[in-house]
């Protein structure tokens, strides 16, 4: 069976899992990634249109509140109407209040039928929300019967309104592995992982990668995905990149009643505060003393306002990453907000070999990639790189590999100190016939010289940082490379590098019976003829052929 998704979502650009794409809803199409901001509608404190203006493309609601405060008249006017909007809507099906109170005065079915009635261009099945700390049989029986809701609702006329399958099972992945294995063999237009609310506002940001990332394993990879209460500006670069494509939260406005401000990094007590660090609308107009002596209404108000531009302003930021190919570089950043994310940012790497298969090869504009430390690593440029190198590349049949430690100077060959090495190696031919060339890379390990030209193993730019905490990763790289393409002796040309990086090298060639030699230097083209010298030195008393 096709899944309904197919006619509905376009995805136009990728990086990692995130994606730019066009979802199409009975109101208009919908640019992913985005937020939609959770309206209450017995509580809206300002109008919804004014959300929409503000670049909003989809709102949320609660149809079950709707059922409850207006029941037939919600039906008669629509929720469009009821929201004073004529953009796309979401609904949710009274889930959160279940998880809450325990009990909602409604069947799946007939909240389903209701959604579609009053005219919701996106609504959600009844489904039973994992709770952090429930013992795992009784969530596998909450997992059993929301798959059971989900097969009935999925027989329902809806009319052309789309239809979200939740995904369950919180902390205990094999059951969310089940729940999205099952919920994907149903006639969906979006998917949503559900149960994170627990877990972000306790911090457990790696127990949320884990969520997300198995839901996302076991869904169609081109599925819409749709991640229930995220919403603050720190964990939306990571979101998108696990494949996230849109999520909900009402997090301006609970944030604005405790008179908490909203940032890119964090979120700040607003009598805390001395300035107004953001240049929206709000903070340009107001200074932070002005607000202060506001009456808590209209300071609620603004500060609300205030929250939503700034998650408005990550959406922009993320998407930006996307299309420049940037997204791994805004996550890396983003990561250090917090301690807690720095742990999800560790989590996430261990999903790269998954999210290298579906990372683009290549995209109209090619960036150049950045590494500030060890995990920088993990990106699946250098995951792609590493695997082609060692099942596809076969180097020329030479014994000597003349090791060059990379230089500023990009690509290698085109300039500089490497470049004039490579030029007086391959212009004598008693050095050309034994000599291999390659460079000792702090991102990609080890790069043959003739591969430089290939994007990106020249498009990128490092901070010795990565050398001191990756020098184990890089080292088991090139001893691997080394050894399993055939060399029997190695020269090893540098201007700096840890001396543990050196030490290890030796070590581990010659526990393996390589020869290695090293020759320290400073990378000035008065220097290239002392090299030369040394390399023709080595190779005359070596005597290989």
């Amino acid at each position: 069976m096709q899944n309904a998704f197919h006619d509905k979502f376009e995805i136009l650009e990728k990086d990692l899992l995130g994606r730019i794409g066009i979802l199409e809803t009975n109101h208009g199409k919908i640019e992913t990634p985005t937020l939609a901001p959770v309206i209450n509608i017995s509580k809206i404190l300002f109008p919804p249109k004014d959300i929409v203006e503000m670049g909003f493309p989809l709102l949320m609601t609660n149809s079950y509140l709707i059922k409850r405060n207006y029941d037939n008249i919600g039906i008669e006017a629509g929720v469009h109407k009821l929201l004073g909007v004529n953009t796309p809507v979401m609904t949710d099906s009274g889930a959160y209040q279940l998880m809450i109170y325990g009990n909602v005065e409604i069947t799946p079915k007939e909240i389903v039928e209701y959604q579609v009635n009053i005219g919701s261009d996106i609504g959600v099945i009844l489904d039973i929300p994992t709770k952090y700390d429930t013992p795992y049989y009784i969530v596998k029986e909450e997992v059993k019967e929301t798959i059971r809701r989900a097969i009935e609702a999925s027989k329902i006329d809806r009319k052309n309104m789309l239809l979200v399958g939740p995904i369950q099972g919180g902390r205990y992945l094999n059951l969310v592995a089940y729940s999205a294995n099952e919920m994907s063999k149903l006639n969906f237009d979006l998917y949503a992982v559900g149960g994170p609310t627990q877990i972000m506002e306790n911090y457990k940001f790696t127990d949320l990668v884990r969520l997300v990332m198995i839901a996302k394993m076991n869904l169609p990879i081109g599925a819409p995905l749709h991640l229930f209460g995220a919403g603050h500006p720190f964990l939306i670069p990571l979101i998108v990149a696990m494949g996230v494509d849109m999520f909900d939260s009402s997090s301006y406005i609970l944030y604005a009643r405790d008179l908490r401000y909203i940032t890119s990094t964090r979120t700040l007590r607003f009598h805390d505060m001395r300035n107004l660090p953001c240049n929206c609308p709000i903070c340009s107009k107001w200074t932070h003393n002005e607000m202060k002596k506001l009456p808590r209404q209209k300071l609620v108000k603004l500060i609300a306002i205030h929250n939503l531009y700034a998650l408005s302003e990550e959406i922009k930021r993320t998407k930006e990453a996307i299309h420049e190919g940037r997204l791994w570089e805004l996550v890396e950043m983003k990561a250090k907000s917090h301690p807690s994310l720095q742990n999800a940012f560790l989590e996430f790497r261990k999903y790269t070999s998954f999210i290298e298969k579906y990372h683009p090869d290549t995209r109209g504009a090619l960036p150049g990639l950045f590494f500030y430390s060890a995990i920088s690593r993990y990106r699946p440029e250098v995951i792609r790189y590493l695997k082609k190198l060692k099942d596809n590349y076969k180097p020329p049949p030479k014994k000597i590999l003349l090791l060059i430690k990379e230089s500023e100077q990009k690509p290698f060959t085109r300039g500089g100190f490497i470049s004039d090495i490579y030029s007086h190696i391959y212009s004598n031919k008693k050095l050309s016939k034994k000599i291999h060339i390659a460079v000792l890379s702090s991102a990609y390990s080890i790069i043959p010289l003739e591969l430089d030209g290939f994007y990106p193993l020249s498009q990128y730019e490092t901070s010795y940082n990565v050398l001191e905490t990756a020098y184990h990763e890089i080292t088991s790289d090139v001893v691997w490379y080394i050894v399993n393409k055939g060399y029997s002796t190695i020269i090893l040309i540098y201007d700096v590098l840890p001396p543990e990086m050196v030490e290890e090298l030796k070590y581990k060639l010659h526990e393996r019976g390589i020869k290695i030699f090293f020759f320290k230097t400073l990378y000035q083209g008065k220097e290239t003829d002392k090299v030369i010298s040394y390399i023709n030195s080595i190779s005359q008393n070596l005597n290989i052929q």
